[in-house]
């Protein structure tokens, strides 16, 4: 077993393999975006612990620092408590070399190292429940992934409760690259003071993001107050990846409600709902079945708001940790 504070691009290939291999088995991601794209990281950002087996990678696991990362997708929405605690961990497990003892062996050299640590298992599924109630960790924290159909009354902006019309004073426009990275920054950062990972996303993270293939300017809208142009007040950012799939049509792309936030001095001006709506009217226009979210579970104002436009849970992610944390 090793404990690396970087990979070679050979490392990475072999971590995206066996996270293709267990996806396969489970019918969930067990590494998230977030991980993937910091197999790349230069030294020291994360750290990796990899575990041979049988002449090929058996185990991985990826160690955030304290609000670093991991989890589903950015969030959906603010509200978040901030971590200040242990590293955020994803593990993941060859099918063919489970129940060997293999992950407790990787969990410990974690759990060494910042017993602190926070395990995420995606989907929530039985064997990671097994796994963390052997090992005497709790639940700390769930991530909800929420979806719902597009329909045609989305594309023209006419859904019921999702009308795309923004409050007087207001203007939505798409984001320019090379214009709007450092105002989009200053709010992201502002609306997601308190949680976790999306309020720390540094011009490094974002670019990162905008060098991805699913990276659509066009589907990356920002709002503007008159009062403050080239002030970003609020903004929708949506994704359409083709390895999200859509629950009513596994054939098909389902877009994603990537990130939406609201500059704290714009919150209370009823943008957050015809925002989100412009977002699925975007998602709607390019003939996708189906939309999804991820937004935490204490997020009570998000979930209510998200639920009341026609969202539904279709998975959890739960994070697990010894008792050292409070539940968030």
């Amino acid at each position: 077993m090793s404990t690396l504070p970087s990979l070679s691009p050979g490392q990475a290939e072999e971590v995206r393999t066996l996270g293709r291999r267990a996806a396969d088995a489970d019918g969930v991601a067990a590494l998230s975006e977030q991980t993937l794209l910091s197999l790349a990281a230069p030294e020291g950002a994360v750290e990796h612990v990899l575990a041979y087996a049988a002449g090929h990678l058996g185990a991985y696991a990826q160690c955030q620092p304290a609000g670093g990362g991991g989890g589903g997708s950015d969030g959906a929405d603010g509200g978040s408590p901030g971590d200040g605690e242990g590293p955020s961990v994803e593990l993941v497990v060859d099918p063919a070399l489970r129940r060997q003892g293999l992950g407790s062996a990787v969990w410990a050299a974690v759990e060494a190292r910042d017993p602190r640590a926070r395990v995420w298992a995606h989907g929530d599924l039985p064997s990671a429940r097994g796994f963390a109630a052997a090992l005497g960790l709790e639940p700390v924290r769930e991530l909800h992934k929420m979806a719902r159909p597009l329909t045609e009354a989305d594309a023209t902006g006419e859904a019921a409760g999702a009308a795309t019309a923004l409050p007087a004073g207001f203007s939505a426009r798409t984001f320019v690259p090379g214009q709007d990275e450092e105002a989009w920054l200053e709010t992201n950062a502002a609306a997601f003071a308190r949680h976790p990972e999306q309020g720390r996303l540094t011009l490094a993270d974002l670019r990162e993001r905008m060098d991805q293939p699913w990276f659509d300017p066009a589907g990356f809208i920002v709002v503007e107050a008159d009062e403050a142009p080239g002030r970003v007040a609020a903004f929708h950012w949506t994704k359409v990846d083709p390895e999200q799939r859509s629950t009513s049509d596994p054939a098909a792309t389902a877009g994603e409600v990537y990130v939406v936030g609201v500059h704290p001095a714009y919150q209370g001006r009823g943008l957050a709902r015809p925002l989100t709506a412009l977002g699925l009217a975007h998602l709607a226009g390019l003939g996708l079945p189906e939309v999804v979210l991820y937004v935490d579970g204490d997020n009570t104002g998000a979930l209510r708001t998200y639920s009341s436009l026609g969202f539904r849970d279709i998975m959890v992610d739960v994070m697990y940790s010894r008792a050292v944390h409070a539940r968030v």
